[in-house]
């Protein structure tokens, strides 16, 4: 203990340019530190003395407590993975919960996907075109036509015929029905409306095959004018009933030309059908008044307004035909066994016309083979206005001897 303190002196000496203060402060250091030095110094001295047994003991029960503790620590380490290991459910219901968000998010999604359906029908599910027509083709005109106005197309029967009165090319007229209403291939969607544009040229098509002329038709009438003026009467009965029906068609489709287009004379109406009608209706005339003597008397009425109507429509017509017209259906009448009107035809005919002979001809000719005392009854009236000078006089004369 001693040999410290001088040991602790030899350093103090070594530094002896420090101030006494320094020296003394480390004295009382160096003191304290001895007396801790001898304290264990006691103490190790002491455990020198204790005995091998004791130190045995203690290094055993030392090793014991070491083991004990590593024991601990090796039990503490499996609770703490079990600690882990319970933790883990709570990660789990963390990734659960993460989970269910996801599904949400999913779930979200697919509503998203459910609002785009109607898009994926037109790309998944879209009907081909030619599908579509068959479709159309099978609905009835009135159906079609209603459709059309579902799409805002504001035209009835009567302006779709007109528009193909007016133009050859049924493309360009739906075409232009398209274009005038705004409509194009994403205005409507077949799949989802029923309907779009291409029910437009099926439509114009129904139509077109249902109208008694069009456009299309007219080169063709020419043909058929020329024919008709060329026919011949025959003794034939059915073959006269052929051809009126077949001239009544054709004179129809004339006048409804005439009547949509605003024309007042045959000139204009040869204009579109490039052949003048005129001499083909007067041989219509003539079928007419040889075929109707053995139909019905409604048919005669029928072919009266008709005629009438025909020439109403054209000026220069009715300057050719009108008198000749009135007469044939007067006629008719008496053959029919309706002397009232055909008297009463007659009588407003000689009434305003001052050249009566080819009237009274025509009259007294009427009753030739029905009443043979009225005939001559007419012939001797002709004979106060007609004489030697009047073309039809001869043929009075011949009549009223005969």
């Amino acid at each position: 203990m001693p040999a410290k303190k001088t040991q602790t002196k030899s350093t103090t000496e070594k530094k002896g340019t420090k101030t006494v203060e320094e020296t003394k402060k480390t004295k009382t250091t160096a003191t304290k530190a001895a007396k801790t030095t001898t304290s264990s110094s006691k103490t190790t001295t002491k455990a020198k003395k204790t005995s091998p047994k004791t130190e045995t003991l203690k290094n055993t029960k030392a090793s014991v407590e070491t083991k004990a503790e590593k024991t601990a620590v090796e039990k503490k380490k499996p609770a703490a993975k079990k600690t882990t290991a319970e933790k883990a459910p709570a990660k789990k219901t963390v990734e659960k919960k993460t989970a269910a968000k996801k599904t949400t998010t999913k779930k979200t999604a697919v509503k998203k996907t459910t609002a785009k359906k109607p898009v994926e029908k037109k790309t998944v599910t879209k009907t081909k075109k030619a599908d579509k027509v068959a479709q159309y083709e099978q609905f009835s005109l009135d159906t079609c036509i209603d459709m059309a106005r579902a799409m805002g197309i504001d035209m009835g029967y009567d302006q779709y015929a007109s528009m193909l009165l007016e133009e050859v090319d049924e493309k360009k007229i739906a075409k232009s029905i398209l274009n005038t209403y705004q409509l194009n291939a994403k205005s409507y969607s077949f799949d989802e409306d029923g309907y779009d544009v291409d029910l437009i040229p099926v439509l114009v098509t129904k139509i077109a095959a249902t109208v008694d002329i069009k456009a299309s038709d007219f080169a063709l009438m020419k043909n058929e004018i020329q024919k008709h003026a060329q026919y011949e009467i025959l003794a034939d009965g059915l073959a006269n009933n052929d051809e009126y029906n077949a001239d009544f068609d054709l004179v129809k489709r004339l006048l409804m030309i005439a009547q949509r287009k605003g024309f007042t004379t045959m000139e204009q109406l040869a204009g579109v059908v490039k052949e003048d009608a005129t001499a083909m209706i007067g041989k219509f005339m003539d079928v007419a008044y040889t075929v109707l003597k053995n139909w019905q008397y409604d048919d005669v009425k029928y072919y009266e307004n008709f005629l009438y109507a025909l020439l109403s429509q054209f000026e220069d017509l009715y300057q050719i035909y009108e008198m000749r017209a009135m007469m044939d259906i007067a006629d008719l009448y008496i053959e029919h066994g309706d002397y009232g009107l055909g008297d009463a035809n007659y009588g407003y005919i000689l009434r305003e016309n001052e050249i009566k002979d080819m009237i009274y001809y025509r009259y007294a000719n009427a009753y030739k083979d029905i009443d043979r005392e009225k005939s001559r009854a007419i012939c001797n009236e002709a004979l106060q206005y007609v004489d030697g000078r009047y073309t039809y006089y001869p043929q009075i004369i011949e009549l009223l001897e005969n």
